[in-house]
């Protein structure tokens, strides 16, 4: 008789957890900045996991943006539509693939000179398990950290440089 194959029960609604704890040393205004106006620094930060980046504004406040993610060893198209209120909230819900549906909402919170960046997640998968959405979210959020900031810190460099 053949080996068992494991039964894998995907999330059936979403799974919310929050992630928290991510922390710049800088001000809030100068992590907006980076996210929304710099065109040299944080560009560069994502380039070996996204390509492909092309937006389009539906509102004041809401954006359709559609790119290309590297994902088990392939590229494949993602949609998602982002809501920024600046500069307090940030919410991105995943349009296509077996994430549709997901809700992540970041919240930016002034920490004297630093800021401070929460997440809270509504997580959806047609291919994964409620426990492994929360541990491959977390550490796609640990990652995407850790590739923006070197590229921060020389942001906040070359603004120190032009004051």
């Amino acid at each position: 008789m053949g080996a068992k194959k494991k039964l894998v029960v995907a999330s059936p609604g979403p799974v919310y957890f929050e992630d928290r704890g991510a922390v710049y040393d800088a001000p809030l205004d100068v992590v907006w900045d980076f996210w929304q106006k710099d065109e040299t620094y944080h560009s560069r930060a994502h380039t070996s996991k996204v390509r492909n980046f092309r937006d389009k504004k539906l509102s004041e406040l809401t954006t359709l943006v559609r790119y290309e993610a590297l994902e088990a060893g392939r590229w494949r198209k993602k949609a998602c539509r982002m809501t920024v209120i600046r500069p307090a909230v940030r919410v991105q819900e995943d349009l296509d693939g077996p994430d549709a549906g997901s809700i992540k909402v970041y919240v930016y919170s002034p920490r004297g000179s630093r800021t401070a960046v929460d997440v809270l997640c509504w997580m959806r998968s047609t291919k994964l398990t409620p426990r492994q959405v929360e541990v491959q979210t977390r550490r796609v959020f640990a990652r995407a950290f850790r590739e923006d900031l070197p590229w921060f810190r020389r942001y906040v460099r070359s603004r120190k440089g032009k004051g």
